[in-house]
């Protein structure tokens, strides 16, 4: 009996280290697909709120792209938050906590606390092209992005980080049009 009490609470505390903190996002491409090679296409995305657990502010938007996209960053985020600082696009930055990001916007914070995120609790929406590349083989098309908190990137530490799932936004291949050839005539 003790080893079971004792496992339960052992995993009631570790799911206390980690809770969601976004509150209601969505995102969608248009048009929507399947997808031919060279198609453009316009992915959107809101965050509507973000729940700041224990102060953990919002650093970072991650989006993980199939090999199949060529991506063109448009204008980022508006920093809606009490902090100085600025949204910017970035294709790889390694925060002190280890975390290996990008693609994505993330919150450079220009205050006293460079770790830090942004303050913003949200609405946040971003908006930018993607192209199907140029190929002649089935690539992955998958697109998911992922919100992190600055508890997780090692800017702030409280007791307890947000942990959210990603939001997948779409699961496909390119679709690769059949290649027509007239018939040969043989004399």
């Amino acid at each position: 009996m003790k080893q079971i009490l004792f496992i339960l609470f052992l995993c009631l505390g570790l799911n206390a280290n980690s809770q969601n903190c976004v509150s209601g996002q969505s995102g969608w491409l248009s048009p929507a697909g399947p997808y031919q090679p060279g198609q453009v296409i316009s992915l959107n995305y809101n965050l509507y709120s973000w729940n700041p657990i224990n102060l953990n502010w919002i650093i970072a938007f991650q989006f993980n792209f199939g090999a199949g996209w060529n991506i063109t960053p448009g204008p980022p985020p508006a920093n809606t938050s009490t902090q100085s600082g600025f949204w910017m696009w970035d294709n790889q930055h390694t925060y002190p906590s280890g975390l290996n990001f990008g693609p994505g916007y993330r919150f450079v914070n220009t205050g006293a606390w460079p770790d830090w995120g942004s303050s913003s609790t949200g609405p946040l929406f971003m908006s930018f092209t993607i192209t199907v590349a140029q190929t002649c083989t089935a690539d992955d098309l998958s697109i998911s992005v992922q919100v992190f908190g600055d508890c997780q990137t090692g800017g702030w530490w409280n007791g307890i980080c947000c942990h959210d799932p990603a939001l997948n936004l779409y699961n496909g291949v390119v679709q690769v049009p059949p290649v027509l050839t007239s018939n040969i005539n043989h004399y």
